[in-house]
């Protein structure tokens, strides 16, 4: 998996949140062989008529966006504008370019626990099959919370491969990461006996992973607690300043063909740190 984005979307809304998906995308996906679609999904099928003033007003604004893309280097670029439910739709483009990576912009602060349960950012982190950028703002600003996404990027994992994805992401792109924070949670344990035990082997795994990491000449630091995994991973993300949190969608256990496990759909609903989400079939392609 050398190239790991090599095909991305960029689901536009055309509000000032969606825009900051483009220094996300720069900083993902810094090979501008990568071929990029713009996608804007219209509500109403009149809207889709390439003769209303609505396509022609969107298209423009897309068409722009391109523009950018292009001379900042990304050659190959198209526009998709169809019309109908925007998470379908989303997914249906995703599905039919084979894309390896969608990103879509969100709210920060606030917005997850008011508003996700029903919005199409949240459908699309429940169910999508493919990795799934969610990009986040800084508290009520319309800007980026972090430009780098790979300054310092958190690793959550439980040692199983499907939670140790995110490591493909790192080896793809070894030379423009930065910084990596993993991190271990111990949700059950029988007693302080087997508590102790398990947070001491999960310190000599973590020392490995580190070990790993400062061979790719990355600086590498862990954190292994106990308690409830999600909110471990929201408030350490918050106090290490992580540029982004990319994690597995699902964990070792989970009920098969469940595509979203309780620990990410949590850290989805209630970090302000932007995500990668990356589907557990990815180990394929270990």
């Amino acid at each position: 998996m050398n190239d790991m984005f090599t095909r991305v979307l960029l689901a536009m809304d055309l509000t000032p949140k969606s825009e900051i998906l483009l220094p996300c995308l720069y900083s993902l996906c810094p090979d501008t062989n990568t071929e990029i679609i713009l996608a804007y999904v219209f509500d109403e099928e009149e809207d889709a008529d390439p003769y209303s003033s609505s396509y022609k007003k969107v298209y423009s604004k897309l068409q722009g966006y391109a523009n950018e893309l292009m001379r900042n280097g990304y050659e190959a670029v198209s526009i998709e504008m169809p019309w109908g439910e925007v998470f379908e739709e989303i997914t249906r483009v995703g599905d039919d370019k084979e894309v390896d990576l969608t990103l879509v912009a969100s709210h920060g602060k606030g917005f997850f626990r008011s508003a996700l349960l029903g919005s199409t950012t949240f459908d699309l982190a429940r169910s999508s099959k493919r990795p799934l950028f969610v990009a986040k703002t800084d508290g009520d600003s319309d800007n980026i919370a972090d430009d780098d996404m790979l300054r310092k990027l958190m690793i959550p994992t439980d040692f199983s491969k499907k939670s140790l994805v995110a490591l493909n992401l790192i080896r793809s792109l070894r030379e423009h990461v930065a910084e990596v924070v993993f991190v271990h949670v111990v949700e059950r344990s029988r007693n302080q006996s087997d508590l102790e035990s398990k947070l001491l082997n999960a310190e000599s795994r973590m020392e490995e992973l580190v070990a790993e990491m400062k061979l790719f000449g990355i600086k590498a630091s862990y954190l292994v607690d106990k308690g409830a995994a999600s909110k471990k991973i929201c408030r350490w993300a918050e106090e290490e300043n992580v540029s982004m949190i990319a994690m597995t969608k699902t964990g070792a256990g989970l009920v098969k063909g469940l595509v979203m496990g309780a620990t990410a759909q949590n850290v989805t609903l209630n970090s302000e740190r932007s995500l990668l989400l990356l589907p557990a079939d990815e180990v394929s392609n270990d």
